[in-house]
C-alpha cells in the first residue's frame, strides 16, 4: 500500500493541464534560452497537436536534431508519440509496431554537449512510428535547461501499386468479406505473378504502423503464378483499416488491398459488480496507479482481467481470484509507454460467466520524461491474490489462447 501512495502522490505532481506541456516544446524556451531545432528535406506542415508548422518526414527518410545553448553536460532527449507514448530515443528504435513495450533507459538516451553546449545527430525514422506529430525534448542534466522541437511522420515515400498483371485479396476466413472481428484468421490469395517467384507481404495498419509479415516459411507463387497465405489478426491488433501490400521479388508487381478490422460485440451479463475506486476521478497521468476492485463474482473463482487500450488493441493482465465473498481487488500501473485516452477495463469470472467493464482516463505525464522500467506494462503492483507484474502468459479473450509468447 505504500507503494501505491508513493506513486500517487509523485502523479499528483504531474496532473496539470496539456497547454502547460504544449509550452515545453515551443522551438526556443525563453525561460532557459536552450535551443531545440529539427530539420528535414520536406517541406513544412502543420502539428494538428498544437497547431504550428513543423519539418515533416516520411517513414524511412532521415532528419536532424540540433540542440544549443546548454551547459556542457548530458542532455537528455525522449520522444512523445502523436498518441502520448513516450519513449527515449534508443526504445524508439526498437519498437515492433504491436506490444511496443521495449524498455525505457535514459541513462542510453543521454549525449554529450560539447564545449560549446550543442549536440546534434541524424536520425531514421523506422516504419514502427505512426503518422502524426511527435515532440522531441532535450533536458540538460546540470543546468536544468529544456527545450523542444516537433516533427510531423507524413505518409508517402514509399513506391505506390504497380501490379501489372498481378491480382491479391484478402478475405476472413469461410468468407468473401475483407473486414471481420479480433481474432479473425484472414485468407491472402493473389495471382498474375511470376511462376515460382517469392512473395514478399507486409501490412501497414490504421496509424500507419508497418508491420512486418509473421516469421515462417517464405511465401512462393506456383508455376502459374498463383500463392496463398494466412494471417491471423489477435486482440494486440488495433482495429480500423489494414492495409496488405504485396509484392513478387522479381517482377515487382506489386498489389494493395484493404481489410477491415473490428472488435467482437461485448455484452455484460450477470449481476458481478466492477469498477475504478481511485483514483476518484477515474482519471490520471501516466506513471499513475488505479485499483479496480471486482464484487458480487462466485466465491474463491478465478476471474480474468484485460485492458482495451485507446486503439481498441487488448492487452491481458495476470487473472484474479475472488475471496469467499465474491470479492478481490487488484492495483494496476500504467506507465508512459501506454497511450493516453479512454480505457476499458473487462472482468469475467471463469465460472459464473459475469462479465462487466469499467472506464477510466490515462492522461499525458507532466513533464513529458522517461522512466527505467524493465517490466512490460500494464502491470499489476498489488493486489488481494496475490498475483503481481505481466505472467509467462496472459489471456488474449478473442482466441482463447495466450499471448505470453509474445510479450518481450
Amino acid at each position: 500500500m505504500q507503494q501505491r501512495h508513493r506513486l500517487r502522490l509523485a502523479a499528483a505532481g504531474f496532473a496539470l493541464t496539456l497547454a502547460l506541456v504544449l509550452g515545453v516544446f515551443a522551438y526556443a524556451s525563453s525561460a532557459s534560452t536552450a535551443s531545440f531545432a529539427i530539420f528535414s528535406d520536406r517541406p513544412q506542415v502543420v502539428c494538428d497537436r498544437v497547431g504550428i508548422s513543423a519539418p515533416s518526414v516520411f517513414q524511412g527518410g532521415r532528419f536532424q536534431l540540433k540542440l544549443s545553448r546548454y551547459w556542457t553536460e548530458p542532455v537528455e532527449v525522449d520522444i512523445s508519440f502523436p498518441d502520448g507514448r513516450l519513449f527515449t530515443v534508443p526504445a524508439a528504435r526498437l519498437l515492433d509496431g504491436t506490444i511496443d513495450q521495449v524498455i525505457n533507459n535514459p541513462v542510453a538516451s543521454r549525449a554529450p554537449a560539447n564545449i560549446a553546449g550543442e549536440v546534434s545527430a541524424v536520425l531514421t525514422v523506422p516504419g514502427t512510428w505512426p503518422y502524426g506529430c511527435y515532440f522531441f525534448t532535450g533536458r540538460g542534466l546540470l543546468s536544468g535547461k529544456v527545450a523542444g522541437a516537433a516533427l510531423v511522420v507524413v505518409p508517402g515515400g514509399a513506391p505506390g501499386p504497380n501490379p501489372g498483371p498481378a491480382f491479391a485479396a484478402v478475405t476472413r476466413v469461410g468468407s468473401n468479406e475483407a473486414r471481420g472481428v479480433q481474432g479473425s484468421q484472414v485468407d491472402i490469395n493473389g495471382g498474375g505473378f511470376q511462376g515460382g517467384e517469392r512473395i514478399d507481404i507486409w501490412i501497414t495498419a490504421p496509424d500507419g504502423t508497418v508491420l512486418n509479415f509473421p516469421p515462417g516459411p517464405p511465401v512462393f507463387a506456383d508455376n502459374s503464378g498463383d500463392f496463398r497465405a494466412a494471417f491471423t489478426f489477435d486482440g494486440l491488433n488495433p482495429v480500423g483499416a489494414y492495409q496488405f501490400t504485396v509484392q513478387g521479388a522479381s517482377s515487382g508487381y506489386r498489389v494493395i488491398t484493404t481489410f477491415t478490422l473490428t472488435s467482437p460485440p461485448v455484452v455484460q451479463t450477470g449481476w458481478a459488480r466492477f469498477r475504478v475506486a481511485f483514483p476518484p476521478d477515474q482519471a490520471d497521468p501516466q506513471r499513475s496507479v488505479f485499483e479496480v476492485q471486482g464484487a458480487l463474482f462466485f466465491p474463491g473463482e478465478r476471474v480474468d482481467i484485460w485492458l482495451t487500450l485507446p486503439d481498441g488493441a487488448v492487452r491481458g493482465l495476470p487473472s484474479q481470484f475472488a475471496d469467499g465473498v465474491g470479492d478481490f481487488y487488484a492495483v494496476l500501473y500504467l506507465d508512459e509507454r501506454l497511450p493516453t485516452g479512454f480505457y476499458q477495463a473487462t472482468a469475467k469470472g471463469a465460472l459464473s460467466g459475469h462479465l462487466v467493464i469499467t472506464t477510466f482516463t490515462l492522461q499525458p505525464a507532466i513533464p513529458q520524461d522517461t522512466v527505467f522500467n524493465p517490466v512490460p506494462g500494464p502491470e499489476i503492483i498489488e493486489s488481494s491474490s496475490g498475483f503481481e507484474g505481466p505472467p509467462p502468459a496472459v489471456l488474449d479473450p478473442f482466441n482463447q489462447g495466450t499471448i505470453g509468447d509474445r510479450l518481450p
